[in-house]
């Protein structure tokens, strides 16, 4: 009975559950009834460990997610394309590259996704993935300093593939590690955490502004220093991401049974063969492939705008209103903690208009963006409120298009569909993005803009509109 007991305590320390016990008990040649006393003596004090561990485990996911949105917020995408223009790349480089950030972004979370699937990824190679992350942006403060436009495009695409694999990996860990009921609290680390990340973005670019890449000398201790504010706020985001990867590895996960067996390659074969299965979901339902359609445009113009938008507010307003990176801040600033509506505008709206409704109210609202940088291109108050009903449309669309996904398809399907969707976008993507890219270089920025506006305004809101007409017999819209 002593060997039983000290098995039934390492298996309630693992994770796993009376059932997975009793199983690998009777294999080791316990009898049945021994065992079965034993686990109920055992079931009292299991339910208690059970929840003192996911209280504890919440509690680190809470600490885990406050160092995230700092790092996050410290490390701004849009900071980072404003210092990657300043030490000499163009504007076709800097296209290409979030473009490629991007397609990566899409495919490699669709691998990962599936690969969960077949095995857990152990909490070490996540920690590892955060880790990568914070060096990257070591890297970028590097390439900053020496000037290194080839250095600096490395760790951009090294930063891509960490923060999509720690990101996404992580997910499949929450979903492992903590109740079902338990992950409502998470709403509540989002909304707070957007809230840090604005503060820390304000911070950030408050730094950079007051000591620029060319260093403000600081005397300590008679000994004069120099101090740049992009070191500062890199430094502080790869600590952030260093601390969160150490807490991360202190959350106790949920055992489950996976093929230990699985090999990288095996699972990539499956991953294809799964995309070659599931092509025919988007030619034998025709709504489908317009919603594709019109989701893979409207993601081609976040990206390209998104490239741009942080570059040209800080060429066109540096040194006027409050600074350089400052003007960035505060406009991004306003436009995330407006974000917070946007899902209570669908939810309310969606059930009098309908969902396909709001993606089009939602995507005009994205168009509105890019179309005041071109009419109002000095005019830092129209961009200001461009930029915040870009965002909040931005918002809609996304949230809307998962409502709307789960009433199409059923749950196999919408797995088949994104799945699919990570593989398909990635031809349009290598076409169109270097074409944008180009007209940039070429023709300016705010030829692109008045580009995306038409793009969204005049293709993507008369797709959405053919979906309403292709569906207006068997949905309710």
């Amino acid at each position: 009975m002593g060997r039983i007991t000290n098995d039934v305590k390492k298996g309630l320390k693992k994770g796993f559950s009376m059932d997975r016990i009793r199983e690998d008990l009777i294999k080791k040649g316990g009898t049945a009834n021994d065992i079965d006393r034993e686990l109920l003596s055992f079931s009292g004090k299991a339910l208690s460990y059970k929840k003192t561990e996911e209280a504890s485990n919440s509690k680190k996911v809470c600490i885990k997610e406050f160092f995230d949105r700092i790092g996050y917020g410290f490390g701004s995408q849009h900071f980072v394309n404003i210092l990657f223009f300043n030490i000499g790349a163009s504007y076709f480089l800097l296209g290409i590259l979030n473009g490629l950030r991007a397609l990566l972004g899409v495919l490699l979370t669709s691998f990962l996704d599936d690969y969960s699937n077949f095995r857990p990824v152990k909490k070490k190679f996540i920690g590892l993935t955060g880790i990568v992350l914070a060096f990257s942006f070591m890297l970028i403060a590097i390439s900053i300093f020496t000037r290194s436009v080839m250095l600096f495009a490395v760790s951009l695409i090294v930063s891509s593939i960490g923060a999509v694999s720690y990101g996404g990996l992580y997910q499949n860990l929450l979903r492992r590690s903590l109740a079902k009921e338990k992950n409502h609290f998470l709403r509540y680390i989002t909304v707070y955490g957007i809230i840090i990340t604005s503060f820390c973005l304000l911070a950030a670019g408050y730094l950079m502004d007051k000591f620029p890449a060319t260093g403000v000398p600081f005397s300590v201790f008679g000994a004069n220093l120099w101090v740049y504010g992009y070191l500062v706020v890199f430094f502080v985001a790869a600590i952030c991401f260093f601390i969160s990867g150490y807490v991360l590895s202190l959350i106790r996960e949920k055992h489950e049974n996976f093929s230990s067996d699985v090999s990288l390659s095996y699972v990539f074969r499956v991953h294809l063969s799964r995309f070659r299965d599931n092509f025919p979901l988007f030619t034998k339902n025709k709504a489908l492939l317009v919603l594709f359609i019109a989701s893979t445009v409207t993601g081609f113009v976040q990206t390209l705008g998104n490239s741009y938008y942080a570059v040209y507010i800080y060429e066109t307003f540096w040194g006027s209103y409050f600074g350089g990176f400052m003007n960035v801040a505060a406009i991004f600033l306003i436009a995330l903690m407006a974000s917070f509506f946007a899902p209570g505008i669908v939810k309310s709206n969606s059930k009098a208009y309908g969902k396909f409704p709001m993606l089009v109210f939602g995507t005009l609202l994205m168009a509105i963006m890019p179309l005041t940088y071109y009419y109002n291109p000095t005019n830092l108050v129209a961009i200001s409120m461009g930029t915040l009903l870009g965002i909040i449309g931005a918002a809609i669309v996304g949230f809307a298009h998962g409502l709307l996904a789960s009433d199409l398809m059923r749950e196999d399907q919408r797995k088949a569909y994104f799945l699919t969707y990570g593989f398909l976008i990635a031809l349009p993507y290598i076409l169109f993005i270097p074409l944008g890219s180009y007209v940039a270089q070429v023709f300016g920025l705010r030829l692109v803009f008045l580009a995306l506006g038409i793009i969204l305004s005049c293709f993507v809101v008369p797709l959405y509109v053919l979906i309403i007409v292709l569906n207006r017999k068997n949905e309710k819209i």
